[in-house]
């Protein structure tokens, strides 16, 4: 029995070591990353795959306007991003355009987004390797340099932007890595030149570098140098692109770019913004310090600071945290050595808060619409029923500020907690690393995400048959103030009517209201009313209202009718509905006048 107690130990041991990461670490995890890669991805990259064919296609100097009446369908602008991006998947997929399986830009294959996929990966390998050349720098030592890029390398935010997410951010991520090496390496030229590429894809890397090129350079020639350096780059662009008006709607007037103003301290008529009180006060305290002995460390909180600093005061999307995944990895290592399990599991904590922010902040985005049953040949009923935010409505519409809230504070924590030891503590301590917390952050990580979705798609298909439902919207019908009525009808799959989802809108603010949902039957008899304060529905996202036992038949047409008795304009919502017909038994009625389209529901009916 004690030999056989031996050997199980000894088999633990051997598989999952805690001084290294074992074959078995390397196959399941492999394994994991590998569903990741083909089992999801967010549409954007297919949208930016696609709309990069109009530089295989067209005239460079056009490529905006070809967007704009290609994607857009002469109607917006596809292109919201500089032209890096869309020159890098150009040259990727050009292989496909010579063996002729990319004829013209009017199609693209989602197959195609995996080749995409494939590519970022490699980007994602070779920033690794750059994080292991960031290490050495402040210790030459291979096996502790392994050990912290194995800590970033497996950082849940990233693997959930890499594999799951699908994006095509680490690009900036690994240019911002790079250029930071350089900063280490005092040769502040050549990071220029790299920040100046990072700042071609999107604009965070401009926060990282302003502070770091004036902590590690005070001469103002070279300053003033680094700077025009640092332009040239986005010069370029706008004299090439600014002719093009698609280029002007789609990336100068892009929406996005307003969010940085979406925090600020208002002083009476005037605001101050937030993200730029702390960006002047960060660049003066940078070039203010003199430090030569610890100036690494330093470096590197400056660069854990500005990376962090910028989602604190805007509305962020999921993919964009993974810029900040290096300086938090690298932080964490160079802490003391009885403190880097603390961090790890923070960063669980963080993950749970992040991904329970992000469900229920992008319902039908961030959700089981990434997983691809179509691509893997899995039949299964689509559109879902169910979405993942749903397990994590905890306290209603409260639920997603208190996750940010939750996911703001592990944020902080980081910036807090690691003050003392990179400003204040020189060493770099080399004893023995411990990959078990590393190898339980990675699985762990993964899981946080995939098991609420797992939930969720097994609800959504033993439910399947209990639905009725129009997804779409594209349209609304403005404010649902006081003397306003809307309505939808439809026809009653089931004896039982249990669930009423609506898709509403607040109009991104807070609305004092009380919101009424009856339903009737097609005469205009009430079955049944519930009321809700509006403060508590969510922005764009779908409102749940559980029924009672409410008996009604089978095959009869039914009404759900929505107002709002006490709204006026500017504190009211509303409801999204399709462009068009979509559910065939029904249509939507808009103050007394039938609609040739839907409004946005899904009603789950028992004793079908």
């Amino acid at each position: 029995m004690a030999r056989k107690m031996d050997f199980d130990k000894l088999k633990a041991k051997t598989l999952f070591p805690s001084n290294r990461l074992s074959k078995a670490d390397y196959i399941l995890g492999g394994i994991l990353l590998l569903f990741c890669f083909f089992a999801f991805f967010q549409q954007d990259i297919f949208a930016t795959g696609w709309t990069s064919l109009n530089y295989l296609f067209g005239s460079p100097l056009e490529f905006y306007e070809n967007c704009k009446k290609i994607q857009g369908q002469g109607l917006s602008p596809a292109a919201n991003y500089p032209p890096a991006i869309f020159l890098i998947f150009a040259a990727w997929l050009f292989p496909f355009k010579l063996l002729g399986v990319i004829k013209s830009p009017l199609f693209f294959s989602n197959y195609l987004v995996y080749w995409l996929k494939l590519l970022t990966s490699l980007v994602y390998l070779m920033t690794g390797f750059v994080f292991y050349q960031v290490t050495q720098l402040f210790q030459k030592d291979h096996e502790w340099g392994k050990f912290a890029t194995w800590i970033w390398l497996t950082s849940p935010l990233a693997i959930f932007s890499q594999f799951i997410f699908s994006q095509y951010d680490i690009f900036y991520v690994f240019l911002t890595l790079l250029g930071f090496l350089f900063f280490l390496k005092k040769k502040p030229y050549s990071a220029s030149i790299i920040f100046s590429l990072a700042v071609t894809f999107k604009y965070f890397p401009f926060f990282v570098f302003v502070p770091l090129l004036l902590f590690l350079e005070k001469r103002i020639i070279k300053l003033l140098i680094c700077g025009l350096i640092f332009l040239i780059p986005m010069v370029l662009i706008q004299l090439l692109y600014i002719h093009s008006h698609a280029y002007i709607e789609g990336v100068l007037q892009f929406g996005a770019l307003g969010r940085v103003f979406s925090s600020a301290l208002e002083l009476g008529p005037q605001k101050v913004y937030y993200i730029f009180i702390l960006f002047i006060i960060l660049a003066g305290i940078s070039y203010y310090l003199d430090v030569t002995k610890n100036y690494k460390k330093i470096a590197a909180y400056f660069f854990l600071f500005s990376s962090i600093y910028p989602f604190l005061f805007i509305l962020w999307h999921p993919q964009w945290l993974l810029f900040i995944t290096p300086a938090l990895a690298l932080t964490t290592v160079l802490s003391p050595k009885n403190k880097i399990s603390k961090f790890l599991l923070f960063d669980l904590f963080g993950m749970i808060f992040f991904i329970a922010y992000v469900v229920l902040t992008f319902p039908d985005n961030v959700d089981l619409t990434m997983f691809q049953s179509k691509l893997l040949h899995i039949p299964l009923t689509v559109p879902f029923f169910e979405n993942i935010g749903n397990l994590f409505k905890i306290l209603g519409g409260f639920s997603v500020n208190i996750f940010l809230s939750f996911f703001w504070g592990y944020l902080v924590l980081h910036l807090i907690l690691k003050y003392k030891y990179l400003l204040y503590d020189f060493s770099v301590e080399l004893r023995f690393n411990s990959y078990a917390k590393v190898r339980q952050r990675f699985y762990i990580g993964i899981l946080i995400f995939i098991i609420p979705a797992a939930i969720t798609l097994i609800k959504s298909t033993l439910n399947s048959n209990n639905y009725i439902l129009n997804q779409s919207r594209e349209k609304v019908f403005g404010e649902l103030t006081r003397n306003r009525v809307f309505e939808q009808s439809f026809k009653a799959i089931g004896s039982n009517l249990k669930q009423v989802d609506l898709f509403l809108a607040t109009f991104a603010r807070k609305n004092h209201s009380i919101i009424h949902l009856e339903l009737l039957t097609e005469d205009h008899k009430q079955l049944y009313i519930t009321k809700r304060l509006a403060i508590l529905i969510q922005d764009n996202n779908w409102e749940r209202f559980k029924f009672p036992a409410i008996k009604l038949k089978k095959g009869n047409t039914y009404l759900l009718r929505l107002t709002s008795p006490n709204s006026v304009s500017g504190n009211a919502i509303t409801w999204w509905a399709s462009a068009k017909k979509i559910y065939k038994n029904g249509f939507a009625v808009v103050d007394g006048k039938p609609q040739d389209l839907d409004f946005t529901f899904r009603l789950k009916f028992k004793n079908i």
